[in-house]
């Protein structure tokens, strides 16, 4: 599959989003996106910056991409994914992506975070978020909502997340920009007034999987 989608949505204001997603630490993705990236008004990246089946430890990682985001020179709109979340072992459980809330950097929206821009407005939601969704025009998920393409595994396994079913049709968002799904049936797929919008992931590329909105 090829490794640039563009898909266009007449954002307004000319505003262009590059969306990613699924980078799993792979370091060289980063520094892709930091300096070899087209410029775009927004970056989205839906999830897994984290990786929690390498030998580096979580808490090395979260360092790195801390530093990483903290000095982001362009505008990024991020949310947790399952890899992200941190792991107490006091309660023995997964907590959600605190880590998070210290980023210091004004250009870096998380989870929980709305922001608008050009009169459109952004809405994180985190891995752990409940309840799902919200009043927003672009929505920034790991997981895609159940039961669309872009949450259906090749092999036709639905890995999406079914409380934002009714979620969406509650909102109605314009756009749903996901990741998870590495290997989704389709890369997009247009249901009444919401566009879901999945890049998937190919380990293997030298570039991420991007999907360019305009």
């Amino acid at each position: 599959a090829e490794r640039v989608r563009r898909v266009g949505r007449r954002l307004g204001n000319a505003m262009t989003i590059l969306h990613v997603t699924d980078f799993h630490f792979n370091q060289r993705w980063f520094d892709w996106l930091w300096h070899r990236a087209p410029a775009h008004d927004l970056v989205v990246m839906s999830g897994d910056m984290l990786d929690l089946a390498i030998a580096t430890p979580q808490q090395r990682q979260i360092e790195w991409v801390s530093d990483w985001l903290n000095d982001f020179p362009r505008p990024i709109s991020i949310c947790s994914g399952n890899h992200d979340l941190e792991w107490d072992s006091e309660v023995e459980r997964w907590t959600p992506a605190y880590w998070l809330r210290d980023i210091v950097n004004s250009n870096v929206w998380t989870d929980g975070q709305r922001v608008t821009l050009d009169g459109l407005s952004f809405l994180n939601l985190g891995a752990t978020t409940r309840p799902k969704g919200g009043e927003a025009d672009v929505w920034v998920v790991h997981a895609p909502p159940s039961k669309t393409l872009v949450a259906t595994r090749s092999d036709g396994a639905d890995a999406g997340d079914p409380d934002l079913v009714s979620a969406v049709r509650r909102y109605a968002p314009r756009l749903v920009l996901s990741g998870h799904v590495h290997t989704p049936r389709h890369w997009r797929e247009r249901r009444d007034t919401t566009l879901f919008l999945n890049p998937g992931r190919r380990a293997e590329g030298p570039v991420p999987n991007h999907i360019l909105v305009h």
